[in-house]
C-alpha cells in the first residue's frame, strides 16, 4: 500500500576530484531508504537521506550517448515543466530542439571555452543528466562535468532511469510528509 526506495550512499564528497562512475571496485558507506505513498515522494525522501537535493528550477545540463538521445527528449520536457531552462551539448542539444525543446547549445570541455565545465564553477546549472558510452575515452572526456559538479555540489545523474525518477520525485519536493512506521506497518497485509 506505499512505496520504499533503497538508495546506495557513497562518500564522494570526502574524496575531491574523484571520478563518480561506478565500478566494481567501488563500495557505498551504507544506504538509506525513503518512504512515501507515490514512487516519486518515496524516491525523493531516499535521495534527501542520502545527500542528494532535488533543485526547483534553474538551468538543467543534458548530455547523453547516443543510444540516450530519444529518451532524453522526455526527461527534458519533464525538466521544462518543472522550470529548467535547457542546455545541451551540439549532439544532444539537435535532438531536442528537433522535437520542439528550447535549448542552448554548449561546448563540451574539448571543444573549447566557454564551455560546461566553466558554467558549473559558475554555478550556472543546478541539475545534470549526462550519460556515457562504455568506452574509455567517453568516460574520460566527461570525467571533468561529473568532478566539477561534485565539488560544486550540483545534482547530477549518470543513467536515463536516474534521471526519469528524479523527475518524478520533483513532483514531490513541495509536499513530503512525514509517515509513523507503526501506521505502514498496520497496513500491510497479515502474513
Amino acid at each position: 500500500p506505499y512505496f520504499s526506495v533503497k538508495e546506495a550512499v557513497f562518500p564522494f564528497v570526502k574524496f575531491p576530484g574523484v571520478d563518480t562512475i561506478l565500478g566494481p571496485e567501488m563500495k557505498s558507506t551504507g544506504e538509506v531508504m525513503g518512504i512515501g505513498a507515490s514512487f516519486g515522494e518515496a524516491f525523493v525522501k531516499s535521495q534527501l537521506a542520502a545527500g542528494v537535493r532535488l533543485p526547483r528550477g534553474g538551468r538543467a545540463f543534458i548530455s547523453v550517448r547516443d543510444a540516450d538521445k530519444l529518451a532524453a527528449v522526455a526527461i527534458a520536457r519533464d525538466l521544462a515543466e518543472h522550470g529548467f531552462s535547457i542546455v545541451a551539448t551540439r549532439g544532444t542539444g539537435a535532438v531536442l530542439a528537433a522535437h520542439g525543446i528550447a535549448v542552448t547549445m554548449v561546448n563540451k570541455v574539448v571543444e573549447g571555452r566557454p564551455h560546461i565545465v566553466d558554467m558549473i564553477k559558475n554555478d550556472e546549472v543546478s541539475f545534470i543528466v549526462n550519460t556515457v558510452e562504455d568506452k574509455r575515452s567517453a568516460i574520460s572526456d566527461s570525467r571533468s562535468v561529473r568532478t566539477s559538479a561534485l565539488a560544486r555540489r550540483v545534482t547530477y545523474y549518470t543513467t536515463i532511469s536516474g534521471a526519469r525518477a528524479a523527475c518524478t520525485g520533483m513532483r514531490y519536493v513541495a509536499a513530503l510528509e512525514p509517515y509513523r512506521l507503526q501506521d505502514l506497518h498496520a497496513k500491510l497485509p497479515p502474513a
